[in-house]
């Protein structure tokens, strides 16, 4: 995540030891353990909630429909177009006019 080599490891938590003491080191890695823990169950129970709102969103909206109405008509629309765009060739049956 931070790119923390086993060394730099080494270098911060003798810094630590240092600025903090070595009795309060244990007591400080506790309550990071604890609030590191309290961040993640929050983050997952807003991450459900999100998830959970969406999928109401979706079947309240029917999406799975929309999109083949989408899909639908964009393959209507390419017909279409690739017709339009053909060159009339007299030697065709179906571009002969009709007299």
């Amino acid at each position: 995540m931070f790119d923390i080599g086993f060394f730099e490891l080494l270098i911060i938590m003798a810094i630590a030891t240092v600025v903090i003491g070595p009795k309060n080191l244990p007591k400080l890695a506790r309550a990071v353990g604890r609030g590191w823990h309290e961040f993640q169950s929050t983050f997952a129970d807003l991450k459900q909630d999100v998830m959970d709102e969406a999928e109401g969103l979706k079947q309240s909206i029917n999406i799975n429909e929309l999109e083949q109405d989408v899909v639908t008509a964009t393959k209507v629309d390419v017909d279409v177009n690739l017709d339009l765009n053909e060159p009339l060739d007299p030697t065709r049956e179906e571009d002969k006019p009709n007299p």
